[in-house]
């Protein structure tokens, strides 16, 4: 006896079309049950804006902030209000107040507050050994997001 056959032949890759009235599979990644309080500085306002979009996916609570300046006096009054943020996002190079000096007062305030440095440089950075004491990590830009994410989980510790 001849093996049976399915009606539906094999595609390239090994799948099969749905069948009429089904809906395909979403395969975007599943945003984790854990949300965290992030506070994301950068003096480019589209890179913000995606930050915030992209990491709000993940089901995180972003505040953004348009500079250094305005970065530390959103840091210290979450401090003060009692709302402390999980982890910081900053950009290396802004002008007035840089990442680096956003990320020393960080640690001043708050030292087990984990910072991020993101950069288009973070090769340089880390092969140069010019990495501030401040800094927990930095991250090239543009990240990629599923990873920032888990970094993000990771250095926030456990809920």
């Amino acid at each position: 006896m001849a093996p049976v056959k399915d009606a539906q032949p094999d595609l390239q890759n090994g799948s099969r079309p749905c069948p009429p009235g089904a809906q395909p599979v979403d395969t975007r990644p599943v945003p984790p049950k854990r949300s965290l309080y992030l506070l994301c500085i950068d003096d480019d306002e589209p890179i913000l804006q995606s930050m915030r979009d992209l990491l709000a996916f993940f089901g995180h609570l972003v505040e953004v902030a348009p500079g250094g300046k305005c970065g530390i006096e959103m840091f210290c009054t979450a401090i003060q209000k009692g709302k402390p943020f999980d982890v910081v996002i900053t950009d290396m190079n802004m002008p007035e107040v840089s990442g680096y000096a956003v990320a020393q007062m960080i640690k001043t305030e708050s030292p087990h507050t984990p910072v991020i440095l993101m950069t288009g440089a973070g090769n340089t950075i880390r092969d140069s050994g010019a990495l501030s004491a401040s800094v927990d990590v930095v991250v090239n830009k543009p990240p990629h997001l599923e990873a920032l994410n888990a970094l993000l989980l990771r250095m926030a510790g456990p809920a």
